[in-house]
Order: C-alpha cells, then sequence, then structure tokens
C-alpha cells in the first residue's frame, strides 16, 4: 500500500486536510483516514482492529479501577485476564490456522475456515503496544486514556500500524495532545520528513524488491542452482529483509513526521555490530526494547544469577521467533538467536576476544534468516543442504544468469545499491544517528544534490515497467 501509486494521491489529500482543520479535532481526522486506509488493505483487518480497540480501551479503564477502588491485587488479576485475552487472540490467528493444516484436523479445500482466521495486517504489532499499555497501567508508568479516539489512534495509527514501530503509549499522547501546535510551514520538519521518505523508497524499491527478483528463485528451488549461487542467496537476502524493513521504518518516520509526529526509529547500521547482543540494539528496536521490558525484565533479567540470565534470554528469543510466525523455521530463527546471545553472554562473562567479530555476527545473522526466509524448516534445511553439496558448478553460470535476469545492468545497480547502503550505514554507526538525520544536517546544496540524486535513482531504476507490481513489505505478514 505504501508503495502504491495511488498512496501520494492519499497523503497528499490528507496532509491538506489535516492542516485545514482546527488542532483540536485533528486526532479524530487522523483517526478516521487512518480506519479508512486499513479498508482498504482490508475490510476484515478494519473489524479486527477497531474491536481490540473497544477491548483493550475498556479494559484498561478496569485495570485502573481495580486499583483505584479494590486495591492492588485485584488490579493485578485484571491485568492478567485482559493480556491473557489478548495472547489468546494473538496466538488464535496466528498458531490455529497452520496447527490446523499442519496436523490434518481440516481438508485442505476448507478455505473458507482459513479465510477466517487469516491473520489480520498489523496484528502483532498493535497488539502489542495494547499489552504494554495494560502493563503500563498496572505499573502506573502510565495515567489511563479516557478519549477513545486517541487511544484507537494509538492502536491503529495509519503510519505505523502495518508493520510497527511499536510505540508506547504515554510518548504517543504526548504527541496527540500537542498537534495542535504544529503548523505546516515548518521547513526543518518537512525537509526531514522528504529525507526519510526518499531513503525509505530508495531502500525498498531500488533494492529491496531488486533483490527479492533474485532472491526469491533462489529459496523457491535451490535444487536447480550451485552452492555459489546459494550462498549468494543467503547474503542477498540479508541485505534485502533489511532494506526491505528499514525502508519501510523510513517511509512511516518520514509520513508521520508530515503530520507533526516522530515515530520511534527502528534501525541504527543494525549490520555494523560488533557481537549479537549489540545487533539488536541496533535491528528492531522498538521490539528489541519491548521483548526486553515486558518479558525479560519482568522474567527477572539478569537479577538471579548467570544461568537465569541465560534462560531469559533463550526464552525470550523463543517468544520471538514464536511472534514472527508460526511453523519450526521460525522457532529454529529464534533458538540460533537465542544461542548466539547466550555465547554472547559468556564472551562477556569471561572477557574471551574474538577476532573479526563483526564479520562473524554479521554471518551468523545470514545464516539464520535462511530459517527466517524459507517456506518451513524443511525447505530450510534443504536450502543449507544444497549450499553445503552442490559445489561450484562454473560452467553452468551464464544459464543460471539467465534464469534469474541477472544482466549485467542489473549486476550494476545492485553491487552499487549495496555500495550505497553499506557506505551510508558505515558513516551512520560511527555517528551514531540515523542516516536520514546526518543528510539534514547537511548544507543545503550536499542535501539537495542527494535528494536528486535519490530521486533519480527511484525513477530509474525502482520502476520496472508494465506488469511490475512493488513486493508486498516482507513484515506485513507478521
Amino acid at each position: 500500500m505504501l508503495t502504491s501509486l495511488f498512496f501520494p494521491i492519499f497523503l497528499i489529500i490528507s496532509v491538506t486536510l489535516y492542516f485545514l482543520l482546527p488542532g483540536k479535532i485533528r486526532p479524530a481526522f487522523l483517526l478516521i483516514i487512518s480506519w479508512i486506509f486499513c479498508a482498504m488493505i482490508s475490510i476484515h483487518s478494519l473489524i479486527i482492529l477497531i474491536l481490540i480497540s473497544i477491548f483493550t480501551f475498556f479494559a484498561g479503564r478496569w485495570i485502573h479501577t481495580g486499583d483505584q477502588e479494590t486495591g492492588k491485587s485485584v488490579s493485578k488479576r485484571r491485568m492478567i485476564l485482559s493480556v491473557s485475552a489478548c495472547i489468546f487472540i494473538l496466538a488464535t490467528y496466528k498458531y490455529l490456522p497452520y496447527l490446523l493444516q499442519h496436523f490434518k484436523f481440516i481438508p485442505d479445500t476448507a478455505d473458507a475456515v482459513l479465510n477466517n482466521l487469516i491473520i489480520p495486517v498489523g496484528l502483532s504489532f498493535y497488539m502489542f503496544q495494547a499489552i504494554s499499555y495494560l502493563a503500563d497501567i498496572y505499573l502506573q508508568k502510565c495515567p489511563v486514556e479516557t478519549d477513545f479516539v486517541k487511544y484507537s489512534l494509538y492502536l491503529g495509527y495509519f503510519a505505523k500500524f502495518i508493520s510497527g514501530p511499536i510505540e508506547r503509549e504515554s510518548s504517543f499522547r504526548e504527541q496527540l495532545n500537542s498537534l495542535g501546535s504544529v503548523r505546516f510551514l515548518h521547513r526543518g520538519r518537512l525537509s526531514l520528513s522528504v529525507t526519510y521518505l526518499l531513503c525509505g523508497y530508495f531502500m525498498k524499491l531500488v533494492i529491496a524488491d531488486r533483490l527479492a527478483l533474485v532472491v526469491n528463485p533462489l529459496f523457491d528451488a535451490p535444487c536447480n542452482y550451485d552452492s555459489f549461487f546459494l550462498v549468494m542467496g543467503a547474503l542477498l537476502y540479508t541485505i534485502q529483509i533489511y532494506c526491505d524493513f528499514a525502508g519501510y521504518s523510513f517511509i512511516s518516520i518520514g509520513c508521520s513526521l508530515l503530520f507533526g509526529i516522530q515515530l520511534t526509529a527502528n534501525f541504527q547500521a543494525p549490520y555494523f555490530s560488533k557481537n549479537i547482543t549489540e545487533f539488536w540494539r541496533r535491528w528492531h528496536m522498538s521490539l528489541s526494547s519491548w521483548l526486553r521490558d515486558y518479558v525479560y525484565i519482568p522474567l527477572g533479567g539478569n537479577r538471579k544469577g548467570f544461568l537465569r540470565k541465560c534462560i531469559n534470554t533463550m526464552i525470550v528469543f523463543v517468544i520471538c521467533g514464536m511472534w514472527h510466525g508460526a511453523g519450526f523455521s521460525f522457532l529454529a530463527w529464534g533458538f540460533l538467536h537465542g544461542i548466539y546471545s547466550v555465547a554472547d553472554a559468556f564472551k562477556e562473562k569471561f572477557r574471551i576476544k574474538i577476532p573479526f567479530s563483526r564479520i562473524l555476527t554479521f554471518f551468523s545473522v545470514a545464516f539464520a534468516w535462511i530459517f527466517f526466509k524459507a517456506s518451513g524448516l524443511k525447505s530450510a534445511l534443504l536450502y543449507l543442504y544444497s549450499m553445503l553439496t552442490l559445489g561450484v558448478r562454473k560452467s553452468q553460470f551464464p544459464s543460471f544468469m539467465l534464469t534469474l535476469e541477472l544482466s549485467v545492468i542489473e549486476i550494476t545497480v545492485i553491487v552499487i545499491g549495496i555500495f550505497l547502503i553499506i557506505s551510508g550505514d558505515m558513516i551512520s554507526y560511527r555517528k551514531q544517528e540515523p542516516l536520514p538525520e546526518l543528510i539534514q544536517h547537511m548544507g543545503n546544496l550536499p542535501r539537495y544534490l542527494i535528494f536528486y540524486l535519490l530521486i533519480i535513482l527511484l525513477f530509474i531504476f525502482g520502476i520496472y515497467g508494465p506488469g511490475y507490481h512493488s513486493e508486498q513489505f516482507i513484515y506485513m505478514q507478521f
């Protein structure tokens, strides 16, 4: 949706009407356009979003009144019941269709049953936001929201409900309360918005979607290629998923800035991390901090000894894998990251120095992505087996290249695109600031030159002609 030709029209009309309206009704207007946006993707998803908003809104008030009237123990029970209901709803949508098909409880032809259980767009993201809100009310980290419009906007704001970031209600509420003071003609905000949008669309349309055309055939039929191309496929997918998800996050932040709302940064040069712990502080940062605050710390964190810390870490990453999707391949992906993190904890505890730690971290992450990308555990193992056993068949390189439609031009664009991403992330890592923010700090001339370059690259290499449609954002399926 964010990459459709319709979206710029939707955004221009929305921004124009937004700044023509009085400040007091801007939240209500944003909620209306957010629900319209959701409905254009899926009416089913909109219905579920509204029902979840109603349920968790009143659940929050229920928890709050329990604390006020009868004491902390009653409030705690109400919070546990409410959060358990949210987890049950999320688990049902994620796992029931998989279990019904996997264990043959229903015939493969029962499409009507499965269609009603298709996970609504954005459910994983806004449900985690609802859970954090309910927990924060009990913990008295935020006041109960009494305005249903603002709470519904917190869950369903169009710029983030599809794939995050996972915001905290208290910080989001503060911004909604100050929307009346936002003015359209704010040069710094508008320029930063354009920077985020151009960087995001470049990462998505020029790099991620182009890499998808190469990666998908390799993972669909690994036996048809050789080890060299399969290794290349795993590495290219590592870049693809980063450009896809970070590109979405940049687009989301850029869109939101137009309305005067600053969303949480989700990525900051993760592939330059020295270890897996640092990687998770830089990759999907809103999810990482959520799992830390609402799973790892309540389990005891690192306060109950080293062994308990390792167990808690494994639990967190298994939950992380389960959150991303049903199936043993996601569990394997989460389990691998848990093992990586435990090994990292051992390294820190015993002060073991690992040479080439950045390279090791990158290839460890790339290896785990194979399980994330594959359609199932068997597919992932087949990919790994083929990658390790097929060998290099140089004589068939031309046919492989032809099958993957890898012309000299395509290879050149891929190489230059990846080089630009690596260079930008290297600067971002050293400066400890997102690349769009760094571009914004530049003078007018270099900043406008970068804008011009990105626009040219988007129009020349981001459009593939008749019949082409942009790949769905990878994280929309979660």
